[in-house]
């Protein structure tokens, strides 16, 4: 580290979108940029976004009830080599963490529909809490990483 580096390097990005494909595709692709400007290895923004991906598709899909749609809140903080995620939404209620595992040694016809995207991000993710709210579901996970360093603009003389 440099002598006037600041050893603590911070960094949000935030968005509440409508529940919705096209407006979820939008704030994805936002996301891979604010990573890539931030330094965060590619491997873990794919890994930011595909958690994003998953919690909010669920939410989407199973968080409404019919023509009823909501909110989803993306809250991403880096700080020190960690990511934090937190995604909110204001649907039914839904515990991933509390989720059955899907028995992934079976047969492929033989299991059960669903469960492998929760299963997905609780073993990419350092972390995975679920709290309900105020009538609101918080997932937050988080992730460390080796930032990549950023090249000086200034030239050495």
């Amino acid at each position: 580290m440099e002598p006037n580096e600041p050893d603590v390097q911070c960094a949000k990005f935030e968005r509440t979108i409508e529940a919705g494909i096209e407006p979820l595709i939008e704030v994805m692709e936002q996301l891979e940029s604010f990573c890539a400007a931030s330094g965060v290895p590619e491997p873990v923004a794919v890994q930011l976004n595909l958690v994003l991906e998953e919690l909010a598709t669920n939410t989407i899909k199973y968080g409404y009830e019919a023509e009823t749609r909501g909110e989803i809140g993306i809250c991403l903080t880096l700080s020190s080599g960690r990511a934090s995620l937190t995604v909110t939404d204001d649907g039914n209620a839904f515990d991933p963490t509390a989720a059955p595992s899907p028995d992934v040694h079976r047969k492929l016809e033989e299991r059960a529909i669903g469960g492998l995207g929760i299963l997905l991000v609780m073993r990419m993710m350092d972390s995975v809490c679920y709290q309900r709210r105020d009538g609101t579901n918080v997932v937050a996970v988080s992730k460390t990483f080796a930032p990549i360093r950023q090249e000086s603009t200034h030239e050495n003389r």
